[in-house]
């Protein structure tokens, strides 16, 4: 066997791995995550600015963020905002189509996560769950939405409806004789309006997050847990 063999020979390729001994590494390992729900009734109304509402055609909410996330004991504290926006037809006589927007409605949610602690990393998204809305039941547009049913038993009264007519109908409304005629068989009067609440439930999901130490090659383990 020449000197190149020999050298062969005593190169052990299978041990080169462990003669470097163990290796430690960072990992980044899920403490906790849990979600919950915010339930938000907001209050609208229309500027002076802008006509009254006929009729809502539709409510939605859009450009849902998260502005921070911060970890405390045990929760995590997740803050941003969202916008509202309302397309309604005008009380006019042309009936045109306005909008009415509020910016920038922010909101906080806490969600409990055991195991959290400050200084730890935390991510969190958030969703649209559900989005409605509300109005007085002697306006117009709770007339298109469900209806032309009575709210309640008030609605009946024929004396209670001369004296809608009385406050409600101004200068601007032209079909006045329309909207307070006595003869309507259902004795239902419904005015315009410039207030509607809405309803927005968001789904707010956080987890934390921290880096560990661990050990690989040897006898050490993958750890279960992170580091607390």
């Amino acid at each position: 066997m020449d000197e190149k063999d020999t050298r062969l020979a005593g190169y052990n390729q299978c041990t080169l791995g462990t003669e470097t001994g163990p290796q430690t590494i960072i990992v980044r390992q899920v403490v906790g995550a849990a979600e919950e729900q915010k339930v938000l009734d907001i209050h609208v109304v229309v500027p002076d600015r802008k006509p009254a509402i006929e009729q809502i055609v539709d409510v939605f909410v859009k450009d849902v963020c998260i502005n921070c996330v911060d970890v405390i004991h045990n929760k995590v504290i997740v803050r941003g905002e969202f916008e509202i926006k309302a397309i309604y037809v005008a009380y006019l006589p042309d009936q045109p189509v306005h909008a009415v927007e509020i910016k920038h409605f922010k909101w906080t949610q806490d969600i409990e996560i055991p195991g959290a602690r400050r200084g730890m990393d935390a991510d969190a998204n958030v969703i649209v769950e559900f989005v409605d809305y509300d109005v007085d039941c002697h306006s117009r547009a709770y007339k298109y939405k469900y209806g032309d049913n009575d709210c309640d038993g008030s609605c009946n009264d024929h004396h209670h409806h001369h004296d809608d007519c009385d406050d409600d109908c101004d200068d601007d409304c032209d079909n006045h004789h329309d909207d307070c005629d006595d003869n309507d068989h259902h004795h239902h009067h419904h005015r315009w309006t410039r207030e509607f609440d809405v309803s927005v439930v968001l789904k707010i999901v956080a987890k934390v997050m921290a880096d560990r130490q661990v050990q690989i090659g040897g006898t050490s383990t993958m750890p279960t847990q992170p580091k607390g």
